[in-house]
């Protein structure tokens, strides 16, 4: 139910078009930009090649993976959150320059509070209209399209935060709302409103509060997931235990532990294809421990969702980049970074270098510091294409990781058909692809009067349907929610959009946290940011916009830590863990420490 990371690119070629023009977005001394890569205007002038020149940005905007979604559709308008695309810095800037690539929750939490610190900020995004997968078109008739529901939980609180200090005319959030999980066969259970109901000790109140609603799945098959919980307490018993935890898929851990096969079938395994958009086979552990635990686990009301009145483009993107521009910095949409200059002296570098998707143009960001905040794609290709991050083995490390395929789906039938909730997980409905539909008559305040019903419909790990046509995709979705509503058995599909991300989100795959870097890299003034990164010390995991926005703004404070200007941005935790888990944890660390001193196994593993 959660999207992170940039879209897939449209491939537009720029073949054909005028030869590049090489912009400097500020005045720079020749020496302040030494290059690594023959895009540099320097480079450009010495091998007088232009044409060649447009070739290479040509190939390098058509595998672009953080540009903007596949579709058949030639009809969507892009919604413009884009500030002025040539705003110079202004005199007196250096020391305090700093490129941010990558819009999106944890580019736009990094541009904010480093442009309110007044720091000189640029950020940089490939797709038209900044915003990453929460960025949002309409079609050629005014229909809002964006890629997917994105949710927001109740350990949200940075991201709430945020919302709140923007000062919106109104509050931009539904309340949170029951859920409907399904199969074929029909509904499997419900996931009430926790934060409504008395607040018990956690695994207890979720325990409780669930058994008496109905559940296709029988109570002794549910029992079976007490000994898989134990696992909460061990799997952050030590930074070894964890790595273990790591190495072996959730399917394994969830087969020693003894799940059964309809509790792993019906709930767990449509669970994580929704949550972390993979079968657990194919994930990490440890990587769904903690998803687990920050999602659901930690307390009671932690799984309490609710989700945007309208498109997140409009109204939280929007209002967040007219905040950023208001504290002087600029946000530039359709800009493809194309590499980055390194000084060899300092290791630290000294520009970046970007290319406009539309004309060709060439323009050098001279930075301070840098900011990366794309996905695992669009960082890959970077790194491809840069020579001074290839040259470093942590960069190179990203490049054994993987992501995964998105569709995101939107319809408009011609008469409204009521749902019985509106936030739906399905499972079993495709062998290998999670999916979730919502009803936008009843979460966004655009549909709420519309004469036909509007749906959201999404399929994860979708790399099997990839190939089909709209129209096939379509049928599919028409299909499976026919299902659990048959009253859609008799609606009219008017109108639809289908929106393909291949490599678009993380996955957390079996081995590889030693692959994922940390916020702080080898280059001394270059940090990272996104969903993916490790080593962050809060609470929020997994595919979240919540971590993508906490690690946007632990990014800003090793900014601000390595140019000494401003302050810090407070960074709110999740609730501390309550005192039974507390103990409990404490007592399993003590227990695998002293196993481990005589030489014993550990009873988890």
């Amino acid at each position: 139910m959660r999207m992170a990371s940039r879209p897939h690119a449209s491939g537009r070629v720029m073949s054909g078009r005028r030869a590049p023009v090489v912009r400097s977005a500020v005045p720079t001394p020749a020496s302040s930009a030494i290059g690594s890569n023959l895009h540099s205007a320097r480079n450009l002038a010495s091998l007088r090649a232009p044409l060649r020149l447009a070739r290479s940005v040509a190939v390098a905007a058509a595998s672009a993976s953080f540009d903007g979604p596949s579709s058949s559709s030639d009809s969507l308008a892009s919604i413009d959150v884009t500030v002025s695309m040539d705003n110079a810095p202004p005199a007196g800037a250096e020391g305090r320059r700093v490129v941010i690539v990558g819009g999106g929750w944890a580019g736009f939490g990094a541009a904010k509070h480093l442009a309110e610190q007044g720091y000189d900020v640029t950020l940089l995004e490939a797709a038209p209209n900044p915003g990453g997968l929460s960025g949002g078109f309409r079609t050629a008739s005014g229909k809002a399209v964006e890629a997917g529901m994105k949710g927001f939980w109740f350990q949200y609180r940075n991201t709430f935060k945020l919302i709140e200090d923007l000062n919106l005319p109104s509050w931009p959030l539904t309340d949170f709302t029951t859920s409907g999980f399904w199969n074929p066969k029909g509904l499997v259970t419900e996931a009430p409103v926790f934060s409504k109901l008395p607040r018990l000790p956690t695994l207890v109140g979720q325990f409780v509060h669930t058994f008496p609603l109905y559940w296709a799945l029988p109570l002794e098959d549910r029992l079976t997931m007490l000994p898989f919980l134990a696992t909460l307490a061990d799997y952050v018993s030590s930074e070894e235990r964890f790595e273990q935890y790591d190495k072996m898929s959730a399917y394994e851990l969830f087969r020693r532990c003894g799940v059964s096969t309809r509790c792993y079938n019906e709930f767990l395994r449509p669970t994580l294809l929704v949550g972390l958009f993979a079968p657990p086979e194919d994930l990490s552990a440890a990587a769904v421990l903690e998803t687990l635990y920050f999602y659901a686990l930690a307390h009671q009301n932690d799984f309490d969702v609710c989700w945007p009145k309208g498109s997140i483009a409009e109204t939280i993107f929007t209002p967040l980049v007219e905040r950023i521009r208001a504290a002087g910095g600029r946000v530039q949409g359709n800009r493809l970074v194309t590499g980055v200059d390194v000084d060899p002296s300092s290791g630290e570098v000294t520009s970046v270098r970007a290319a406009d998707r539309t004309t060709g143009e060439l323009f050098t960001y001279p930075a301070d510091a840098l900011v990366f905040a794309v996905g695992i794609t669009g960082m890959q290709k970077l790194i491809t294409a840069t020579p001074a991050l290839a040259s470093q083995p942590d960069f190179r490390s990203i490049m054994e990781l993987r992501a995964l395929d998105v569709i995101a789906t939107r319809i408009w039938f011609d008469r409204r058909v009521a749902t019985r909730y509106p936030a739906n997980v399905l499972s079993g409905f495709e062998p290998t692809a999670g999916a979730t539909f919502f009803n936008l008559n009843d979460l966004q305040d655009e549909y709420k009067d519309a004469p036909g019903s509007v749906i959201s419909a999404d399929f994860y790990h979708a790399n099997a349907l990839l190939p089909l046509s709209d129209e096939q995709i379509v049928q599919r979705v028409v299909s499976h929610i026919s299902t659990c509503e048959p009253g859609f058995k008799s609606a009219q599909v008017v109108d639809s959009v289908v929106l393909r991300y291949p490599k678009a989100v993380t996955h957390f795959s079996p081995g590889s946290y030693p692959f994922r870097p940390f916020q702080a890299t080898t280059i001394p003034n270059l940090f990272m940011a996104g969903d993916w990164v490790k080593g962050v010390p809060h609470g929020a995991n997994g595919l979240s916009q919540e971590r993508a926005y906490v690690t946007g703004l632990s990014a800003a404070n090793l900014v601000v830590q390595r140019l000494g200007l401003g302050s810090q941005a407070e960074i709110l935790d999740v609730e501390p863990d309550e005192p039974h888990i507390a103990a409990a944890r404490a007592a399993v660390r003590g227990a695998v420490e002293f196993a481990g001193a005589l030489g014993l196994k550990s009873p988890f593993l």
